[in-house]
């Protein structure tokens, strides 16, 4: 398999740090070159500044750290500041790069009022055609067993999108729970059903079980759902937007576990 890159956004904060390490224990087995990338923390394209002075002090704490929690010597890495906002040097760098997955590590997303915290994340994941994984600011890694695939079986490409990451170590063991929510008890149309059976066709000879949650509130039943079954891992596909609005942009409840302590895996038509 070819060396794989992946580009992992920083501040140089602890939140961005515990992305870093999470990101190394993840790939701990595999030759993969880093890209670690510093922008502008705006998302408006006609706002640009110079970096920092401090910026070439703080990839160099950045880098010395690293190298002291070094996991795997196959390990490359490789310093990316761009004074330009943070989607335009992302999209930049997956022009210039054959980037594989990119890594965002966010400390709030929403809040319960509703109100976008972090709207970075929110317009990397809809603007950025690449897998991006979001580490929050409290996910440990630990070996997947368990992940949630939250899907409501309104497109057809899930399948196959979820199937290709079956040939990577971290998913070789896993057991895949998918988790159709709904706010009532309507039951599952033509398409719909036509698409349960194919996920199910996909994975006839991997573990997998078929689970429904209903709730209006439909963050409120993935995260009792994550908390039963002990997930380590949370995975959607890029498209279905309207679920991703409810369950990541702008998610209701009071204190929801997997907002702060679960990775997020968003897929697009990249191959992890």
């Amino acid at each position: 398999m070819h060396m794989k890159n992946i580009l992992i956004l920083t501040d140089f904060s602890t939140n961005s740090w515990n992305s870093i390490i999470y990101t190394l224990q993840l790939f701990k087995d595999k030759t993969i070159h880093f890209f670690i990338l510093k922008a502008q923390n705006d998302i408006r394209q006609d706002f640009i500044v110079k970096n920092s002075e401090n910026d070439t002090n703080d990839f160099q704490d950045l880098f010395s750290k690293i190298n002291a929690s070094v996991i795997n010597k196959k390990h490359t890495f490789e310093a990316v500041n761009d004074n330009k906002d943070i989607i335009t040097a992302t999209k930049d760098q997956l022009k210039e790069k054959s980037i594989d997955l990119i890594i965002i590590g966010a400390s709030v997303l929403s809040s319960k009022n509703n109100k976008k915290i972090s709207p970075i994340c929110e317009e990397l994941i809809t603007k950025v055609p690449c897998d991006i994984l979001v580490v929050p600011n409290k996910a440990k890694f630990s070996d997947y067993n368990q992940v949630v695939f939250p899907t409501e079986f309104t497109n057809f490409l899930e399948a196959k999108l979820l199937h290709n990451l079956l040939q990577y170590s971290p998913f070789e063991k896993v057991d895949f729970k998918f988790l159709y929510l709904s706010k009532n008890s309507k039951s599952l149309n033509k398409d719909q059903q036509w698409n349960k059976e194919a996920l199910h066709d996909y994975f006839k000879d991997i573990p997998h079980s078929f689970h429904e949650e209903l709730n209006h509130e439909l963050a409120i039943s993935l995260d009792d759902f994550v908390i039963k079954t002990k997930s380590e891992l949370i995975i959607t596909a890029a498209k279905n937007l309207n679920l991703i609005e409810q369950l990541l942009f702008r998610p209701v409840g009071d204190s929801l576990n997997y907002i702060n302590s679960i990775p997020f895996l968003v897929l697009t038509q990249n191959i992890f």
